[in-house]
């Protein structure tokens, strides 16, 4: 009996070890994304120049995805033609705290669900720019609105 209570009172200790070195054990430091590259600015900047506020004469997109193939194409980066097909290039990007400028977005569309129905490019700060609707023009939201905070699914990144 006395050794079994030895035996329980040794494992006890074992565990609250066990716990306190765990606790103390250094954390990993989240490592920052390295800085845009100058591809990654200039995608961005090609985009913006679609807003309407900078009114520079270029032809409004057909939809979400002919405003991004139009932005990569500017920089030599061909894009399928739909959001669906976009959304199988390039890496994955794991989580939404390590995107990057000119990561592409993709969302379900207003129905919701698992399918990939838009597609958006990355600006930061947890912003990014697309072709909302047609006829409405490229704008600016935050990822954390509720409506694409729902709607979100994954990011790719097509450009290093």
């Amino acid at each position: 009996m006395i050794a079994a209570m030895k035996l329980r009172h040794a494992a006890a200790l074992a565990v609250v070890a066990l716990a306190l070195y765990a606790c103390a054990a250094p954390r990993a430091r989240r490592v920052p994304p390295p800085p845009p590259s100058p591809l990654d600015k200039a995608i961005l900047r090609t985009a913006r120049r679609y807003l309407p506020e900078e009114s520079s004469g270029l032809p409004a997109p057909v939809d979400c995805s002919d405003f991004v193939r139009r932005v990569f194409r500017a920089h030599g980066v061909r894009l399928p033609r739909t959001a669906a097909a976009m959304s199988r290039l390039g890496r994955p990007v794991a989580s939404s705290r390590d995107l990057r400028m000119a990561d592409l977005l993709f969302f379900s569309g207003r129905s919701g669900g698992r399918r990939v129905g838009h597609v958006a490019i990355y600006v930061g700060n947890g912003i990014f720019i697309h072709q909302a609707n047609p006829g409405e023009g490229v704008r600016m939201e935050s990822l954390y609105n509720d409506y694409y905070r729902r709607r979100y699914l994954k990011a790719r990144r097509v450009v290093d």
